[in-house]
């Protein structure tokens, strides 16, 4: 397995969604323990809204990483 860092830019309509999906979000990586390994949100300063995200991965292969993405709330609602 490696190491990975996969990140994320978000679109402008993104901090709404954050908003409203956050803690399914972190419920859902927090059930994927065999694959994340840590994550942050990514803001410009320490008090601005998120403009995107960083999550370093333990996977196999870029496939792996792709399922990860697709169950994530945040990623499902189209944004």
């Amino acid at each position: 397995m490696n190491h990975l860092i996969v990140l994320f830019e978000d679109a402008p309509e993104m901090s709404a969604v954050r908003e409203q999906l956050f803690v399914d979000h972190l419920t859902y990586l927090t059930a994927q323990p065999h694959i994340l390994v840590d994550g942050a949100s990514l803001a410009p300063n320490g008090t601005a809204k998120p403009v995107g995200g960083l999550w370093i991965v333990n996977a196999v292969d870029r496939d792996s990483i792709v399922r990860l993405i697709e169950g994530d709330p945040l990623f499902r609602s189209g944004h």
